[in-house]
């Protein structure tokens, strides 16, 4: 929250310092007009867009707390196995350094955000239609910014800076906000949403908010939320009205060179060289793996279950994203990822999903992070339709739609005897489908198998685990920060 006030003191002396120094200007980018045409207030937009991004290091933490502690990925070795060996085993506690470092992150987009909207209120050389556009973008970035927060830790403080606050006000907001209620967060994340997708229009890069994108966030909100009817109704404007196609080659969707599809409704764009880049695959390459002299192999070791990856069948090309088997450079001998020659589990396979990067400098690579794609809305619309009324011959379809991309076997309606035995198989499916993408935690927590699931592994998980602590040194920041049960 420091963070965010600094931000919001910056913007607040910005506009309100007297003119001290006398210099004539000879750049186009004059502070006095800068942010009063839209190319200054996209830039300044463009800035809340460099904040909300799950890439570089704070990307993988984000992965790694929706992915480690769950029954598709875990992690050894290496000096990020101190941080993450209390996540795996259910024992961590408010002093985990990534919920500090998630909360502040997205506090600093949702900051960045209000911003924009606070410069386009004195705004009136504009015209209305590209005020709405920056207007819903930033909503965008702010209402998922909080959707985000709220699958980690349930509802935080909704941080709102009243027009003409004193510094003392901005700070005291940041420093006494308690949570809002679980109604308030749901009614303001909504607002923010809706209003992206009423004012937005479909297409466009995928890197940037669009109608498409607004309504496949609410779309999760909704599922998430257990909003059935909601989430299938959106679900079903996505697929009709977005223009979004499902990519055909599975494993190539994930690499550099498949990055420009269709398929991606919401993506977070990495370049090797740029400020947004791609750090998975280092922690993905078992010991001594036959690497490019070009890419990085870590001590830590990102590793799948293989009670995981024996849910597949076996013509499914989804499969090919791993490696269960491979010949270190040191011995020359094939070595198995998934069982030993007495066919225990090994639980080692490697997910490849994001496919090694040929031009990838050390541990950064280019592939492009999907935050949301059109599989993972078919599948949503799928369950919820489920929800609703049980197996329909519609909910067979759409998975089907994505069983048959992965050349899997397709299933019938007759295979399901009620609504339990089809999401059962569905939360199965969006592992096959969504392993390695941030998803698989949420997942399991909506259909209730997240605690129940890790016990199963001997993990001493508690109901209250299904939301994280916010982190110490918040909760000594804010006294009204009310610490979540259990911690």
């Amino acid at each position: 929250m420091k963070k965010y006030i600094i931000i919001t003191l910056t913007i607040f002396l910005f506009f309100n310092c007297e003119d001290f120094l006398e210099e004539e200007v000879f750049t186009e980018n004059d502070p006095s007009v800068f942010l009063t045409n839209k190319e200054g207030v996209d830039a300044l937009l463009t800035g809340a867009y460099s904040k909300f991004v799950l890439t570089n290091f704070p990307g993988n933490d984000y992965f790694w707390l929706q992915e480690v502690n769950t029954d598709i990925t875990w992690e050894t070795g290496g000096g990020i196995n101190r941080v993450l060996f209390p996540l795996i085993e259910f024992t961590w506690d408010p002093n985990q350094p990534y919920f500090e470092w998630q909360y502040v992150k997205f506090y600093e987009a949702i900051a960045a955000s209000n911003n924009v909207l606070s410069v386009i209120k004195g705004l009136d050389n504009l015209d209305d239609a590209t005020t709405r556009q920056i207007e819903a973008e930033a909503r965008f970035i702010r209402g998922t910014s909080y959707y985000i927060l709220h699958d980690f830790f349930g509802p935080t403080p909704i941080i709102e800076v009243p027009e003409g606050a004193s510094l003392d006000e901005i700070e005291a907001i940041g420093k006494e906000t308690p949570k809002a209620t679980e109604e308030q967060y749901r009614t303001y994340v909504q607002g923010d949403l809706m209003f992206a997708a009423e004012n937005l229009e479909f297409g466009g890069v995928s890197s940037r908010a669009n109608r498409g994108s607004a309504l496949a966030v609410l779309t999760k909100f909704y599922l998430n939320n257990k909003q059935w009817t909601e989430a299938a109704t959106n679900a079903q404007l996505v697929i009709q009205g977005g223009g979004y196609e499902l990519y055909d080659d599975f494993v190539n969707l994930f690499s550099v060179a498949g990055e420009g599809n269709n398929e991606y409704i919401y993506r977070f764009e990495n370049l090797v060289g740029s400020n947004q880049q791609h750090p998975y695959m280092p922690l993905a390459f078992p010991p001594n793996y036959p690497i490019q002299s070009n890419w990085a192999n870590f001590g830590a070791q990102a590793r799948t279950y293989t009670a995981f990856y024996e849910t597949f069948d076996l013509n499914d090309v989804r499969r090919n994203s791993f490696i269960r088997e491979y010949t270190p450079t040191t011995t020359g001998v094939l070595t198995p990822l998934d069982r030993d020659t007495n066919g225990n589990a090994l639980d080692d396979v490697r997910s490849f999903k994001y496919v090694p990067d040929p031009n990838a400098a050390g541990l950064w690579n280019g592939n492009d992070v999907p935050f949301v794609r059109l599989a993972d809305i078919i599948l949503s619309r799928a369950e919820a339709l489920n929800e609703l009324d049980g197996p329909t011959q519609e909910s067979i379809d759409l998975i089907n739609e994505i069983r048959n991309r992965a050349q899997a076997n397709e299933v019938l309606l007759t295979d399901f005897a009620d609504k339990e035995a089809l999401r059962d198989f569905i939360l199965a499916e969006r592992g096959r489908e969504f392993f390695t993408e941030s998803l698989r935690r949420q997942d399991l927590i909506r259909h209730g198998k997240f605690i129940e699931r890790a016990i199963a592994r001997g993990k001493p998980a508690q109901a209250f685990h299904v939301l994280y602590p916010f982190s110490q040194a918040q909760v000594d920041n804010n006294p009204n920060l009310e610490q979540n049960p259990g911690y």
